[in-house]
């Protein structure tokens, strides 16, 4: 029977019905011919050489060779005044999945500058980091990239994260997701763990397999990180991605990273993920209840299946 659940401590309700739903490999991803491949003809702004297309470089990340291996700069068509792209890297067409882990050290370590620069702005109330991968994850461009976007207001999940974090802590004495982590890190919804970083489905999963990154530590921000942790950060991430890909033929997915805004820390750093397999209709739109027909439980076993970490 469909079961109706409640996040850890906020007030968002999914209804997981599982019986609605496929086996994982009915989810597998069917690739349109041009999705990741450069279009015949068409010049891809992010790739080397076209650097003169971009506005001008925020900074950059070279290589041995003297290339660059990451770039930096603001966005074309910006949705707020403070809008920036970070491409993870030079190949066309590459995955942050297939980039080293080195690599993906030094993206995040990208990441946690940018938010501290744009942080320094005084009207700027919060940097959110996001990353869309394929047309249907609302990407415009094939070549791989996160955007950071910074508001002048916190945004209403992060308020609502804020606000119901400081009630628990004041009636329970705990962060709430530190506890979160305590009551995941022996369920069945457990996906990777080591000494610096737990990886889960969560009970409430809004979406097939959707999952969420957490440091066990109480880290608020990108830069309180220090490097075994970071390591261990990307390493769950590359290689849970990594499983995603290779079963589900690289599906359209989105994630973003929650910090703590100026001035608290309230909010313990995570990240989530998830492909875009399913779509809202009506009834989402309508009641704001997700239906998610693969169960956060179903969702783990088939990460852990055959799963082998770095």
């Amino acid at each position: 029977m469909p079961e109706l659940r409640k996040d850890y401590f906020l007030d968002r309700w999914v209804i997981i019905a599982k019986e609605r739903g496929k086996r994982p490999h009915d989810y597998i991803h069917r690739e349109k011919s041009e999705e990741f491949k450069k279009e015949e003809g068409k010049i891809c702004f992010f790739c080397p050489g076209n650097e003169h297309t971009t506005p001008p470089e925020i900074s950059r990340v070279v290589g041995e060779n003297g290339n660059w291996i990451i770039r930096n700069f603001p966005n074309k068509f910006p949705a707020t005044k403070w809008h920036e792209i970070v491409v993870e890297t030079p190949i066309h067409g590459e995955d942050i999945a297939n980039l080293s882990i080195e690599h993906l050290v030094k993206v995040f370590n990208v990441f946690s500058e940018r938010v501290k620069e744009i942080e320094k702005n005084p009207e700027v109330k919060y940097v959110l980091i996001f990353k869309n991968s394929g047309k249907d994850a609302g990407a415009s461009l094939q070549h791989s990239h996160t955007q950071l976007i910074g508001m002048e207001i916190l945004p209403p999940f992060v308020k609502e994260e804020i606000i119901a974090s400081e009630k628990y802590f004041k009636e329970k004495k705990i962060c709430p997701y530190c506890d979160i982590i305590k009551k995941e890190v022996n369920s069945e919804r457990k996906i990777f763990e080591d000494d610096h970083t737990i990886g889960f489905a969560p009970f409430a999963s809004r979406f097939p397999f959707e999952f969420w990154l957490m440091p066990k530590r109480h880290i608020t921000k990108l830069d309180e990180f220090q490097n075994d942790e970071l390591y261990s950060f990307v390493k769950a991430l590359k290689e849970i991605l990594l499983k995603i890909q290779s079963l589900l033929n690289k599906p359209p997915y989105n994630f973003y990273i929650h910090i703590s805004p100026k001035n608290s820390s309230f909010i313990h750093l995570h990240l989530v993920f998830f492909p875009r397999l399913t779509k809202f209709a009506g009834f989402e739109f309508g009641s704001g209840i997700p239906i998610n027909i693969f169960s956060p439980e179903d969702a783990a076993k088939f990460y852990k299946d055959d799963i082998k970490f770095l």
